[in-house]
């Protein structure tokens, strides 16, 4: 199978292209003499010294001396690269870039016909919101989130209404049911995937639509997103939500404004936070860093306040580093994530939000502050402690940016930078089950872990964990230590785990040795009792999220014995973590 030669492929798109056209897309140009002249669209002035020239099919900037040809105005002006830019030239001519075999010939057929069923599902279901009377739900779940039609006109919202309605609607235009279905529109039977939904379509930074997220518009509905499957069109980890929207603002500002939902996103720009995109609730990705890279060097990562939010923002500050993109991290005050933080301003909204983007550290400060809090420097074991997570801070960035990133945490902390730098001490070498010797590095102090560190301090604490903790709620690893300290106590009392404790791996002896010579912060039964319901709660979070993960499956596979099934389990599950919330 051959395969057009490069050089070949941009020659004849080249010659079928003209400059003058594309140009004219993007620049008003008025013709003077030979040539077209106009503002140049990649810097600011006043009087136009952007000169193109047809005979030459090139262009050159008096203002700024950039010049190039088609494939360069291109590349610059939609912060593409060179195969980008000869792809959606080549697409304009009507040059086929190579040839391709039956199978590859049949995906891009699939690929192109899924894509056109996406773009009339778009405009169906906006249709559906705007003038039946089918999409009320959806107007009125808008209203409520403080989102006008100009808005949401913008991102091209929707609404899918119960029932078969896009079927009818393609069946009317003669189009593939099947197609419906590749495309995660349609269920086997008919009905709309997206059914009582508010629908958003995921777009890529061209506009063009490769999925769809849909919100629920009913208060008995456990899954209030759903989401179109990845596949042929589109991969979830190469997607920014709403950069083609955003991309000429963040030229204009400098920086984009990294949220994580899409609604976050929607709310952001109805409050004139147009420069603000979304990872789409995903772990930030290092294609998704490339992309943003073509717009601008500098994100301020604003996601939700809670912790999975902050442990977000710092992966992303130092994923972006190793592109080398500046990160800044903000925290909106008195609000779960920015979407309510902006509802909640009103008329004062945008004012609130400049103070607090203004006040936000760097990626790297925002973290040095978190791994700090709490930090006691007249203890040495805090300042250890501190001092292991800023070196281990330290170390997720560039090798390059070490020995000043140690400097300014000392500045913050106080914690000499020769100790920020230093190799981390190998753990001691300890016998493994096969005779080998085993090293392993520091335990991370989660809940579970803190629980078993206080409980070595406090045994007679399990008294007030009866019937509140059972040993499959804590990590994993903290486990059988907890079972073996639990039958110590009920063997022996108090008294019975120093008693006992020789008998305990060494791993566990080593652990409830470190707690007895440096016992954690708060030590007392309400602590454990807070403690226990904090991992128990996060253990019933953990379970409903299986569960929908499970319904997601279930649902794609129409095992609807199963779907039932699980729905009812997790509506159980929700009404209990509910309830334990609202205790809490």
């Amino acid at each position: 199978m051959t395969t057009q030669a490069s050089d070949g492929a941009f020659a004849e798109v080249k010659a079928k292209v003209d400059l003058v056209k594309v140009v004219q897309e993007h620049v008003r140009l008025t013709k003077r003499n030979a040539g077209f002249w106009g503002l140049c669209p990649f810097h600011q002035e006043d009087s136009p010294s952007f000169k193109v020239n047809p005979q030459m099919q090139s262009w050159y900037c008096f203002g700024c001396e950039r010049s190039g040809d088609v494939f360069t105005f291109v590349e610059l002006i939609e912060k593409t690269d060179k195969r980008g830019a000869l792809q959606m030239l080549a697409e304009r001519a009507g040059v086929e870039l190579r040839k391709l075999s039956p199978d590859q010939k049949e995906r891009a057929d699939l690929r192109k016909r899924i894509l056109d069923m996406l773009k009339l599902a778009a405009q169906y279901y906006e249709y559906v919101l705007w003038k039946m009377p089918a999409g009320e739900p959806g107007r009125r779940l808008l209203e409520s989130r403080h989102v006008g039609e100009e808005t949401a006109r913008r991102f091209q919202l929707g609404y899918a209404p119960a029932g078969r309605g896009f079927a009818e609607y393609l069946r009317a235009k003669k189009r593939s049911l099947v197609d419906a279905q590749e495309a995660g529109l349609m269920r086997r039977d008919g009905t709309d995937f997206f059914a009582e939904r508010l629908v958003v379509p995921i777009r890529d930074e061209r506009g063009q639509v490769l999925a769809f997220t849909a919100r629920t518009v009913r208060q008995d509905e456990q899954r209030k997103y759903i989401n179109s499957p990845e596949g042929p069109t589109y991969i979830k980890g190469r997607v920014i939500f709403g950069l083609d929207l955003a991309r000429d603002e963040i030229a204009r500002r400098g920086h984009a404004v990294l949220m994580e939902g899409q609604f976050d996103v929607i709310t952001g720009h109805q409050f004139g936070v147009t420069n603000s995109v979304a990872s789409s609730g995903t772990a930030l990705t290092d294609d998704q860093v490339r992309l943003l890279k073509r717009f601008t060097d500098e994100l301020l990562l604003v996601f939700d306040a809670d912790r999975a939010g902050r442990d977000a923002a710092r992966k992303a500050a130092a994923l972006a580093a190793h592109t080398g993109m500046r990160t800044r991290v903000a925290t909106v005050p008195d609000a779960k994530d920015p979407d309510e933080f902006l509802r909640a301003g009103g008329a004062e909204a945008l004012q609130r939000w400049q103070e607090v983007m203004d006040r936000a550290p760097s990626g790297f400060e925002a973290g040095v502050a978190e791994f700090a809090a709490g930090l006691n420097p007249s203890n040495s074991n805090s300042v250890e402690t501190v001092g292991a997570r800023l070196r281990d801070w330290i170390r997720q960035f560039p090798a390059n940016l070490h020995e000043a990133y140690a400097e300014l945490a000392e500045r913050k902390t106080g914690i000499s930078r020769h100790l920020l730098l230093r190799d981390p001490e190998p753990a001691p070498a300890r016998p493994a089950t096969n005779g080998a010797r085993s090293r392993g590095p520091a335990k991370i102090v989660t809940p579970s872990h803190y629980l078993v560190q206080l409980l070595a301090v406090r045994p007679g604490a399990f008294d007030r964990l009866h019937g509140r903790l059972t040993p499959q709620e804590l990590d994993e690893d903290d486990r059988g230590i907890y079972v073996r300290m639990l039958e110590s106590y009920e063997r022996r009392g108090p008294a019975g785990l120093e008693a006992e404790l020789v008998g305990y791996p060494p791993e566990e002896q080593d652990l409830i040795r470190r707690a007895w010579a440096a016992p954690p912060p708060n030590v007392d039964d309400e602590v454990a009792v807070e403690l226990a319901e904090r991992i128990r709660l996060e253990h019933m979070k953990g379970m409903h999220s299986g569960i929908i993960r499970q319904l997601s499956e279930a649902e794609r596979g129409r095992d609807s014995e199963r779907v039932a099934q699980l729905e009812a389990e997790a509506r159980e599950l929700a009404r209990a973590i509910t309830d334990m919330e609202r205790r809490g």
